[in-house]
């Protein structure tokens, strides 16, 4: 009992945490949630090294050489003596929507000095490349097919990450009552205790005073004994939840820290909140706007895009290039070259292959698309029939709660007048206890189960802090 009761006292000193301000110190210091952002970001680099594929290219080079010469004789030429050339060169590239490649170089030998110091000084060259297929790798479906997958890629993973975000909220929120919940617990079992203790002093009294047998005073005294397990039992159930609460939020494990309590009885005061969607239009709803719904469409219309595109690949190489290069800087020496190369592969195996393959996974991506909708409908309908069984369940608890506190109260009453037995008030104070604990459970799986239903069918939004709300409108679905 000592040791409870200094975890009284611990509790006295914590610090309290709201809801709104667990949700924001989770989001900024969970080990998880800094993974997923982190995720994303990358998802985000790739996407910027793809884009630049297919915007202009730059690039510059510089070098600097000489020579050292050994003759039979023995004798040597050293560094220099054979001259330092040093060389500049600069590019642009760019890959066309046609599926042209094309570049720019220019290059120019800057000296050469010591012992040849008028050679190369003057050189330089500039030289355009244009190399366009005509038939294999023609047209942006098949050029811009990278940087479009990319695009869509990061578009995937923002949504990924919301839903994520969204199911980290709840997890949070499960997690923030669950504590409160055995919280709650704790204090059920410590009136258990005190009322327990109540009992015993009191049906010890009766024995001296010869009111009632022995063994009644001893089933009390039974009681007091098993209600300070239960208590014990509870405060270690409340800090195990403590220490799971301050773990998930990247905090150290013994500060002290707690939810307030003051949020379980807000719940309560609030109620059940009644449902403004029937379940017809919770169904409608998931079905149109869930994002990764969203995503596995897009995904399919994607492996659509690859197989067409694998299609494609049966065609032969034929590219068309055209060469100029401008030597000296003078017009006059202008070379230029256009050429047409055609590749006809006589082994078809590995394009055949590939093509199946791709037909293949656009029917797996079609039937997971179907799979996932039946996932999505079966999920409401189950949320739909728990949130129908928690109000029941609550509703019939809040019942029992006030039964059990009548009847605790008159078979208390009864005792002192010699119409009851000490077991009876026993069992009615049990009935309490329990009555209780199964209240404020059907009040949090209301909560949580409410948070999951308005997220499943995508009315469940979340602000930067954390803090969620549900959409009473119906929202538009993302393109």
């Amino acid at each position: 009992v000592r040791a409870l009761l200094e975890m009284d006292r611990r509790q006295e000193d914590a610090e309290i945490l709201s809801l709104s301000e667990t949700l924001a110190i989770a989001m900024a210091n969970s080990r998880s949630y800094q993974f997923r952002k982190e995720t994303l970001f990358i998802q985000a680099l790739n996407l910027s090294e793809v884009q630049k594929d297919f915007n202009f290219n730059y690039n510059a080079s510089a070098g600097a050489s000489t020579a050292m010469t050994s003759f039979k004789d023995g004798t040597t030429e050293s560094f220099g003596d054979n001259g330092v050339n040093a060389d500049l060169g600069a590019g642009i590239s760019r890959t066309l929507a046609t599926g042209a490649r094309v570049s720019l170089n220019f290059s120019k030998n800057l000296f050469g000095y010591f012992t040849d110091p008028d050679a190369s000084s003057q050189n330089s060259a500039l030289t355009l490349n244009i190399v366009q297929p005509l038939l294999n790798g023609f047209g942006p479906l098949v050029t811009k097919e990278p940087l479009r997958q990319a695009e869509r890629s990061m578009v995937y993973a923002t949504r990924d990450f919301k839903r994520y975000q969204q199911d980290f909220v709840i997890d949070i929120a499960s997690q923030y009552y669950s504590v409160l919940r055995a919280s709650d617990q704790l204090v059920n079992a410590r009136k258990k205790y005190e009322s327990a203790v109540l009992n015993r002093e009191r049906s010890e009294s009766m024995v001296k005073a010869g009111r009632i047998p022995d063994f009644q005073a001893a089933q009390t005294r039974l009681s007091e004994l098993n209600a300070a397990d239960s208590w014990t039992l509870a405060k270690s159930n409340y800090e195990s939840a403590l220490d799971n609460y301050r773990f998930t939020l990247g905090l150290p494990i013994d500060l002290n820290v707690e939810p307030d309590p003051g949020e379980l009885e807000t719940l309560a005061s609030k109620g059940l909140v009644e449902f403004d969607i029937t379940l017809g239009e919770a169904l409608s709803s998931a079905l149109t706007n869930r994002l990764d719904l969203v995503n596995a469409r897009m995904q399919v219309e994607d492996t659509a895009r690859k197989l067409e595109i694998q299609q494609r690949d049966f065609l032969p190489d034929l590219d068309v290039a055209y060469r100029a290069s401008s030597l000296r800087g003078g017009s006059a020496d202008v070379s230029q070259s256009l050429s047409v190369d055609l590749d006809l592969p006589f082994d078809w195996t590995e394009k055949r292959n590939d093509f199946r393959v791709a037909q293949i996974t656009l029917e797996r991506e079609v039937r997971a698309l179907a799979r996932d909708e039946d996932e999505v409908k079966r999920d409401v309908r189950d949320l739909w029939r728990k949130l129908e069984r928690n109000r029941s369940v609550y509703n019939n608890r809040l019942l029992s709660v006030k039964l059990s506190t009548r009847t605790v109260e008159q078979t208390s009453l009864s005792l002192k007048q010699g119409k009851a037995l000490t077991r009876d008030l026993l069992d009615a104070e049990d009935g309490l206890t329990d009555a209780r604990n199964a209240a404020t459970l059907a009040l949090v799986d209301f909560t949580i189960n409410r948070m999951r239903f308005w997220n499943a069918i995508e009315r469940f939004e979340v602000d930067p802090k954390g803090m969620w709300y549900e959409r009473t409108e119906e929202p538009v679905a993302t393109p």
